[in-house]
């Protein structure tokens, strides 16, 4: 397992962490998926073999901009 700490911009409202979590519940591997519209970041823990890219990708089809991925 590995935890992804991601910086994101463009989260808004109540409606964009849910937009958030609904997406990545839905995908397999990915176990829990935190999303903090205070701090503009969206933890994802999950299988060791999800892609990054496929996180970032994600992220930027559901309208918001990457600042960073980090493994925690």
């Amino acid at each position: 397992m590995k935890t992804l700490n991601i910086e994101v911009e463009g989260m808004s409202c109540g409606g964009c962490v849910k937009k958030i979590s609904n997406h990545f519940q839905n995908i397999d591997g990915i176990s829990e998926t935190k999303v903090s519209l205070e701090g503009q970041t969206v933890t994802i823990i999950a299988d060791d073999d999800l892609s990054n890219m496929k996180v970032r990708n994600d992220l930027i089809e559901l309208g918001f901009s990457v600042k960073s991925i980090k493994k925690a």
